[in-house]
């Protein structure tokens, strides 16, 4: 089954697509899962919880969270973590609500934590493959995760309709969140998809550097 395990909806300030609309999208292009992960907030993965139990597709709860050294992904959590904590603090948080804790695209220069970080902290699973993050540091994200013995996770980053569903992690067929997310720990996803072209990609990437830019260089 395919799972994009990082998309935004509407409830991150910064996307274009409806939680519900995230979900019938990436049902109607073969996705059995997906993971809504809105920037501090978890409304569009609660919102969207009844409509995929109603069309049939795996959704996994959490939130990205915009910790002091950079962004952090959290799994089955349905609760608000709050921003700007050390690395070690959100990791914390995301354990004491009995989730998963993600590092996202940790070579990203704007929003990455870094490798020291990933290192340093007691990461669940890292995402070696970003719809938004060049190959080169993709290619490094997965090394890292060799190299501690981590299990991958991968995910668009969508903010738009087009971009659902462009990496995701393919994986045994699942019947529910549970053990979805224990077969990501157990490492048998592999994470696929194209991605952008490399004009895609340095577009995307001077997106997030104006963007990034425009708040003052503050992370999201």
């Amino acid at each position: 089954m395919k799972a994009d395990l990082h998309v935004h909806s509407t409830a991150s300030g910064d996307a274009l697509v409806e939680p519900v609309q995230v979900l019938k999208i990436l049902k109607a292009r073969g996705f059995g899962a997906v993971a809504i992960l809105d920037h501090n907030s978890v409304k569009g993965s609660v919102a969207a919880r009844s409509y995929a139990r109603e069309i049939g597709i795996i959704l996994v709860r959490g939130i990205e969270v915009s910790s002091a050294e950079g962004h952090i992904g959290a799994l089955r959590v349905e609760e608000e973590i709050p921003r700007d904590l050390s690395p070690e603090e959100t990791v914390e948080r995301i354990h004491s609500l009995g989730g998963l804790a993600v590092a996202l695209h940790p070579y990203r220069m704007s929003t990455g934590i870094g490798e020291k970080v990933v290192r340093r902290c007691k990461f669940d699973v890292i995402e070696v493959r970003n719809g938004f993050t060049s190959r080169r540091r993709n290619n490094r994200s997965e090394a890292l995760a060799k190299s501690l013995g981590l299990p991958a996770t991968a995910g668009s980053d969508a903010h738009r309709e087009d971009e659902l569903g462009r990496i995701f992690l393919e994986l045994p067929d699942c019947d529910n969140e549970e053990e979805l997310l224990r077969s990501v720990i157990a490492g048998k996803g592999t994470a696929k998809g194209t991605g952008l072209s490399f004009v895609g990609s340095l577009k995307g990437s001077m997106e997030l550097t104006v963007e990034w830019a425009q708040r003052g260089f503050r992370r999201a």
